[in-house]
């Protein structure tokens, strides 16, 4: 049986190693370190889902990276989840039904392997 294949990006190496470790028991991660990288990943072999941090490179980055890929035709249905500490950093909640948020699920660091497993498992049906 072939694998699902996460992207997961991120600029924390060792927040990379922990959650990859996580995730390779059920699919198989290939990781960017900031959006750019994101987004040539995606281009050379697109991911089946894409875990993405907000703040990398700059502030929005994560958010840039989800809107360049929700206006391409053949980026648009790889379902996004959101794993950021940014509420730790600014305080803020971001909800889902808010449009110009481009992402399918948000979790907040850190997240317990569990419900990070689970939301991609729904997502990925």
């Amino acid at each position: 049986m072939v694998r699902k294949s996460v992207l997961l990006v991120d600029d924390d190496a060792v927040f990379v190693d922990a959650v990859s470790a996580v995730l390779e028991t059920r699919y198989q991660v290939r990781t960017a370190a900031n959006g750019h990288e994101a987004l040539a990943a995606i281009a050379a072999a697109a991911p089946d889902i894409v875990v993405l941090d907000v703040m990398m490179d700059h502030l929005s980055e994560g958010f840039d990276v989800a809107r360049a890929l929700r206006s391409n035709e053949t980026t648009r249905a790889i379902p996004i989840v959101m794993l950021t500490g940014v509420d730790e950093v600014f305080n803020v909640r971001m909800e889902i039904g808010e449009s110009w948020f481009p992402y399918d699920r948000y979790l907040q660091k850190p997240v317990a392997p569990e419900t990070l497993l689970a939301t991609l498992g729904e997502l990925l049906g």
